[in-house]
């Protein structure tokens, strides 16, 4: 069983008539849209700092998914919905691994 702790906050009153609109047409109280808001908010933060790491170069990947709780197909869909590189070599990695490359096929001829 999950424990649950209470949360009270002060809101702005033209947020408040806000919520209780939307939650009216969502069919739910408005103590379930904040939680579902609050779950949503904090699913994307977390997409949003990883990518933000993964972009630094601070982490990989595969940690990146972690972080955000994604697959890791499902974070490279993510990376390439908004068009973020999945292979972050730098261009001197790229010159070496080039070079590796060219001394290989002359060591084979």
């Amino acid at each position: 069983m999950s424990r649950t702790v209470q949360l009270n906050l002060r809101i702005d009153a033209g947020l408040a008539a806000e919520l209780e609109r939307i939650a009216r047409q969502e069919a739910l109280r408005k103590t379930e849209l904040v939680r579902k808001y609050l779950i949503e908010g904090i699913r994307r933060w977390r997409l949003n700092h990883a990518i933000a790491r993964y972009q630094a170069r601070q982490i990989s990947l595969e940690r990146a998914a972690s972080d955000a709780g994604l697959s890791i197909y499902e974070m490279m869909d993510e990376l390439r919905s908004r068009s973020i590189a999945l292979d972050q070599t730098t261009p001197e990695e790229a010159r070496e691994e080039i070079r590796a490359l060219v001394a290989e096929v002359a060591n084979l001829g």
